[in-house]
């Protein structure tokens, strides 16, 4: 009897930065296919205008490479991204992971973001030597380098805003039946609706960790892919105790 291949694992990054910032996250999650694609708009895709349909099809081409479902695990954007895929195509998300990513998106949570949006549109070459250096400042030169691999998509920001503004999150996840982990840093302002997310399903679990930002997973990348794996891992001992279960 051949033992199925380890659940693969699609990241998908946050905003303004590449699939390859999670490379990291990536070396942290062991004894499993691991990839990281880069979403309209952004990375080696930079020319092109990001829509959601757009990155969930992107993540979904990701999950076909791989040959079977798939743990997709988001980071901020990366994580609306990742619920609107396991919300329109649950049959190829084994698991979901949503991080920094619990705040139901509106107008209103748009706001700022929509302001800056606008300036760096406005003053592209200024906004880049703005956010390095606010970046660097705030969480060290291995970060901001990671955040930079591909290049900064700052005029993306104004198209990611505008749709993720509009996103139903909550009832997209209503859509997902299977296992869902949210994890959040405790001093994320995203954490702001974390109780009506895990709400949404009997099959959702939140791990908020103490003292950390919402770029904590770039910040500690060990700790995130090896909870990322830990997801992963227990989808099989899940599946394990309810085939033993049918046999009984």
């Amino acid at each position: 009897m051949s033992v199925p291949a380890p659940t693969p694992v699609v990241l998908v990054h946050g905003i303004r930065v590449s699939g390859a910032s999670l490379h990291r996250i990536a070396a942290a999650i062991p004894d499993r296919q691991v990839v990281f694609p880069d979403l309209p708009g952004h990375g080696s895709r930079r020319d092109e205008t990001f829509t959601l349909a757009g990155a969930v099809d992107t993540v979904v081409a990701a999950i076909e490479t791989l040959g079977q479902p798939a743990v997709v695990a988001g980071m901020s954007m990366g994580g609306y991204v990742s619920m609107a895929t396991a919300g329109r195509r649950p049959e190829l998300v084994a698991g979901l992971v949503a991080m920094c990513s619990t705040a139901q998106p509106s107008r209103l949570l748009a706001t700022p973001f929509r302001a800056f949006g606008a300036a760096t549109a406005y003053l592209p070459e200024q906004a880049a030597t703005m956010s390095r250096w606010l970046t660097r400042a705030a969480v060290g030169r291995q970060v901001s380098d990671d955040m930079e691999i591909g290049g900064l998509a700052l005029a993306s920001i104004k198209d990611v805003v505008a749709e993720v503004s509009r996103f139903d999150a909550l009832g997209e996840l209503a859509h997902y039946p299977g296992p869902i982990e949210f994890v959040n840093g405790g001093w994320d302002q995203f954490r702001v609706n974390e109780r009506r997310f895990t709400a949404v399903s009997p099959n959702a679990n939140l791990t908020v960790i103490p003292r950390a930002s919402h770029l904590f997973p770039l910040i500690q990348p060990n700790v995130t892919g090896a909870a990322i794996a830990a997801f992963a891992a227990s989808l099989v001992a899940s599946e394990h105790e309810s085939t033993r279960a049918s046999r009984r």
